[in-house]
């Protein structure tokens, strides 16, 4: 029986494609590890497209085929991470439809959860260059996101505080508390960290100090 030329050639161009497709991602996440172990070991100034190179086992010709530089790596390195959160509030927060009575508990342990998985990553760059920057980035998405979706989250005519104040008081206590507890070698679980967030966002800061019952 002849083969049919034309189905096999096309088969074997999907073969080479994903052939091609693997190598890029093995590729990319060589140099996310290479870039991880750099960042936190000589810091983001010191580091060199060379050194990335050769810490990821690749010829700097490869690494310019995906990034334009260093920088180019860093603005994708924190993308992906903010991604990651985006998706989790997304993915929970529907438009229109009021938050059930445990939703915010939810997303919080999905994000101490997501936090907790990137942990090397996330304070790497807390701690490292672009530090603010990176937490900048994180408490802004936050930030607008809450405004954007405030309907949901907020019964406005009951408001006692201006809406802006309130979200940017949830906002900075949940990346103070994210950053708090990755310093502190996440010694709680992703659902006891969501339950301390819970207590200081429903009953207030005075509650959790003993000052009011």
């Amino acid at each position: 029986m002849i083969p049919n030329c034309r189905l096999y050639g096309k088969k074997r161009k999907v073969m080479m494609n994903d052939k091609k497709d693997l190598r890029t991602i093995k590729t990319k996440r060589a140099i996310d590890a290479a870039f991880t172990k750099l960042i936190r070991e000589k810091g983001f100034e010191a580091m060199t497209i060379k050194d990335i190179a050769e810490e990821a086992l690749i010829n700097r010709g490869t690494f310019y085929k995906h990034y334009l530089d260093k920088y180019d790596l860093l603005e994708s390195y924190e993308n992906t991470l903010l991604q990651g959160l985006a998706e989790i509030l997304t993915r929970n927060i529907e438009d229109e439809q009021p938050l059930g009575i445990g939703m915010p508990k939810k997303i919080a342990t999905e994000t101490f959860r997501y936090v907790d998985d990137n942990a090397d990553k996330i304070i790497t760059l807390f701690n490292n260059h672009g530090g603010n920057q990176f937490e900048y980035k994180v408490r802004t998405y936050m930030f607008d996101y809450y405004q954007t979706h405030s309907h949901q989250l907020i019964d406005e005519s009951r408001l006692r505080v201006d809406r802006e104040y309130l979200i940017a008081y949830i906002t900075n206590a949940h990346v103070g508390l994210i950053r708090t507890w990755l310093e502190n070698g996440r010694r709680e679980s992703s659902e006891v960290l969501a339950d301390v967030l819970e207590t200081l966002t429903v009953k207030g800061p005075f509650y959790a100090a003993g000052l009011i019952d």
